[in-house]
């Protein structure tokens, strides 16, 4: 195991080589808020996604809540992949709207262009009208929007993209945040995500509309107008503003993001030949794409042994190799039924129960992935 932390964390920040130079240079700031290092920040992800814009802001999940207030802040009524974090749906719920849920392909964990159909047309015969739907790229995977964007076109449906795992990945040469098919794509940059700010988010959007509505509603949604009545209140909004000093870390990050794929990806390479010879016990998901940025390492296990996954978690947590499960279903959360108007789900409930994160981050060795695999392969020969 590497030296660097006491167990095998499924995801971990790099802040290693901090430029503290420049983070004392962001908080020596007059404006320590919202300010040039946010500006700079938002210029890089603009370039790099080759986005025309870029907001930031405090979370991935103030991403999704801006984007979708930008559209519709009233009642939305959105579809959201089964295979999610509770975040989306948690907005969804306080804006008092509705969930439609879609099932995935069990192979990617992603929603595809027959998943997306088949809701499509069950929206169609209970005459429900979606306003949005949010499209999750998954573990650093990306989802083709190019023929499930034909559709929302033809529907009326506004896509905003949920690229908060894939930052840095790509597909047919279109970086996640382009916005190519898309109204919005929001980001989160928290400690295990691709780059970290510590916390915070941001927003790519090719529409100069977007954009200062975006502005607007990070900030209260509050216009100046004069010294003594010094602004109007233009819609309800709340403070979604990044701090200097997060931003600055965001540029530091952004130096490095290239060495962190290198990284990540390699040990990925790695661990796919070294599994190679259990691949009939537990496979290692989308593993087709070269350009992504892998995020999380998905694996999942084979029928026969889907009764051992929590022994094996166990197991692996006493060996200090720390699993995790991404995601329970959305549809699974009971507090959230009752905003449920439509659900599809049976390929996302057999993806849930076989899937499994290993460990995966830059800080990682070869090593590590070695002492990985003794203990997996160990498990099983004690348990046929």
């Amino acid at each position: 195991m590497s030296k660097n932390t006491s167990n095998l964390e499924y995801g971990l920040h790099n802040l290693s080589n901090l430029n503290f130079e420049l983070i004392k240079k962001s908080l020596k700031k007059k404006s320590v808020t919202n300010d040039i290092y946010c500006k700079n920040f938002e210029k890089k992800i603009s370039t790099f996604t080759k986005s025309k814009f870029c907001v930031s802001c405090n979370s991935g999940t103030s991403a999704l809540l801006i984007s979708i207030l930008a559209i519709k802040n009233k009642k939305p009524i959105i579809i959201i992949p089964n295979i999610n974090f509770i975040s989306v749906a948690n907005i969804v719920y306080l804006l008092s709207g509705k969930i439609i849920i879609c099932d995935v392909n069990e192979k990617t964990g992603m929603v595809d262009e027959k998943t997306f159909n088949e809701v499509i047309m069950k929206c169609k015969r209970k005459r429900i009208k979606p306003d949005i739907f949010v499209a999750v790229h998954y573990a650093g995977n990306v989802l083709d929007l190019k023929k499930i964007s034909k559709i929302c076109n033809k529907e009326k449906i506004k896509i905003i993209e949920d690229g908060c795992h894939s930052f840095g990945s790509s597909n047919n040469n279109t970086k996640v945040g382009a916005s190519k098919f898309s109204e919005f794509t929001t980001f989160s940059f928290h400690p295990v995500k691709n780059i970290t700010t510590i916390e915070g988010g941001a927003i790519t959007t090719n529409s100069l509309k977007n954009y200062k509505k975006l502005v607007e509603l990070k900030t209260f949604s509050l216009i100046k107008t004069k010294i003594n009545d010094p602004y109007i209140l233009k819609t309800p909004s709340l403070n979604f503003r990044m701090g200097e000093f997060n931003a600055a870390i965001g540029l530091d990050q952004m130096q490095k993001i290239n060495e962190f794929k290198y990284i990540k990806n390699n040990l990925v390479k790695y661990y796919i030949k070294k599994f190679k010879d259990i691949d009939e016990i537990l496979t290692i998901k989308n593993t087709d794409n070269q350009k992504i940025f892998w995020h999380l390492l998905v694996v999942h296990l084979s029928k026969k042994y889907l009764h051992l996954k929590k022994k094996l978690m166990t197991f692996l947590k006493s060996k200090k190799i720390i699993t995790q499960i991404h995601y329970k279903p959305i549809s699974e959360h009971k507090i959230l039924k009752e905003k449920m108007i439509l659900i599809n789900k049976k390929n996302s409930i057999n993806f849930y129960k076989s899937q499994l994160t290993l460990p995966l981050h830059t800080k990682m060795t070869k090593h590590d992935v070695d002492y990985i695999y003794k203990n997996i392969k160990f498990f099983f020969e004690k348990n046929k």
